[in-house]
């Protein structure tokens, strides 16, 4: 099994403490780890396209984060069709996951 991982930049870590952001995502997991270099092929630049999108909108947007920011976040992220949040800096990594083939005792 592999695992398609979005990380976030330390960054991207919310002020307050929480982990809204914190770290990485797990974006897909496939068999092969060649689905998922094809899948990363077409989801990082429409990723990326995203980004650029909410930080235009962002930049010319004054005040503080609030409900509008918010909504806006949420339909980019619809209307691109990508997972997690919206990050510059964000890297992206395929990792083989380890299974555990024991029998689940009941």
């Amino acid at each position: 099994m592999f695992a398609l991982l979005q990380i976030y930049p330390l960054e991207a870590n919310a002020d307050d403490g929480s982990d809204d952001n914190c770290c990485l995502d797990v974006i897909a997991i496939d068999t092969t780890e060649a689905r998922l270099k094809r899948f990363l092929a077409d989801y990082e630049p429409t990723y990326r396209e995203a980004v650029a999108a909410f930080d235009a909108w962002y930049d010319n947007t004054p005040g503080d984060w609030g409900e509008e920011h918010d909504r806006t976040d949420e339909e980019c992220r619809a209307t691109f069709r990508i997972y997690g949040a919206l990050v510059r800096e964000t890297r992206f990594k395929i990792v083989e996951v380890a299974v555990d083939r024991r029998p689940v005792s009941g």
